[in-house]
């Protein structure tokens, strides 16, 4: 006989999880995203075009534009899931129409950041730098205000303008860079499977991410207004994110 307490005996953990990213299945775009996902397009495309990315697949950027790579962009692997915390501190248990799905998303993906900054630090160490170097470097200019932007988005945005230029434009963009550049750094690190592990992990799952970021945004924007300022956060969040990279391209 099941009694109530079980009746009411919350799901795991992980099987929360699952139906949270279940709830966040694609739904069709109103007209105000399709609008905002052409006018966001171009930068994007800055973002995957970099340079650095097509040289690597063309084999005509070398380890040490890399190495720079790694050394600029840990501060905003490193402060990713941070990110995150600040505006899951500001989401509420269902009082705001979006609020529990986002709130219950951010959970679980703040989780899957854990071990990240370790396996970014792998990587590095599979293209000769030390940890102190990585951990002790301080970002050049360009990439910089990046990290500063996602602070103040993530602190003095909207809950959905943080999904637009924390999750959609970095997460979404990283997808597909990484893809791009993946089969060049199996080669390269060859037998040394460990240094991958953070693009392989990036490879395989920022296609969902920014996905399930688009439908938060969503059910997360308040009104025009803050439509207007989802598109100029993650508009600013892809040029700040192009930047960086031409910036270590040199």
């Amino acid at each position: 006989m099941t009694t109530t307490t079980e009746r009411s005996r919350p799901p795991s953990r992980t099987q929360h999880h699952r139906t949270v990213k279940r709830e966040l299945s694609e739904t069709p775009h109103p007209p105000w995203v399709e609008d905002m996902l052409g006018e966001l397009q171009p930068h994007w495309d800055a973002v995957t075009r970099s340079p650095v990315f097509t040289g690597t697949v063309d084999g005509g950027v070398d380890d040490e534009v890399w190495r720079r790579v790694i050394l600029e962009f840990f501060c905003v692997v490193e402060s990713f899931p941070k990110y995150m915390g600040v505006y899951l501190g500001r989401t509420t248990y269902g009082k705001t129409p979006g609020d529990l799905l986002a709130r219950d998303w951010l959970i679980g993906n703040i989780r899957t950041e854990a071990l990240h900054a370790q396996w970014y630090i792998d990587w590095g160490a599979g293209l000769g730098l030390t940890e102190e170097e990585i951990v002790g470097h301080r970002p050049c200019p360009e990439v910089a205000s990046l990290y500063e932007f996602l602070w103040s988005v993530s602190y003095r945005g909207s809950v959905a303008e943080a999904f637009g230029a924390v999750n959609y434009a970095i997460e979404g963009t990283t997808g597909d860079w990484t893809r791009l550049v993946m089969p060049a750094f199996k080669e390269r690190l060859a037998g040394r499977e460990y240094a991958t592990t953070w693009l392989a992990e990036h490879v395989e799952y920022d296609d969902a991410h920014p996905r399930e970021a688009l439908e938060l945004i969503k059910l997360t924007v308040r009104d025009a207004d803050d439509r207007a300022a989802v598109k100029e956060a993650t508009r600013r969040s892809l040029e700040l994110f192009r930047r960086g990279f031409d910036a270590c391209a040199g």
